[in-house]
């Protein structure tokens, strides 16, 4: 009995400083888990947000693409006016 109380009177303090330790790093180790578990999740949804931005550029693109030859079509079309309204006079 004599001995037990002595070993914890001279290495209590040392197990007590391991065991917060050990549970301390389990306690990390399960937070970093879930983070990491998070971040990739999250990395996921901006992979997607990415593909929807770059899918509307390019219709933007298109849209812009359309509007020129819209513009030249009728830069065209106001080009022959003018030249048969003059060669009218």
């Amino acid at each position: 009995m004599e001995q037990i109380a002595n070993s914890i009177a001279n290495y209590g303090v040392s197990i007590i400083i391991v065991g917060l330790f050990l549970w301390d790093w389990v306690n990390n180790k399960k937070s970093v888990t879930e983070a990491l578990k998070t971040i990739a999740k999250a990395s996921g949804n901006i992979e997607e947000c990415l593909k929807n931005i770059e899918q509307n550029n390019d219709n933007i693109s298109k849209s812009l693409d359309v509007l020129q030859n819209s513009m030249d079509n009728q830069d065209d079309k106001i080009d022959k006016l003018i030249e048969l309204s003059q060669g009218g006079k």
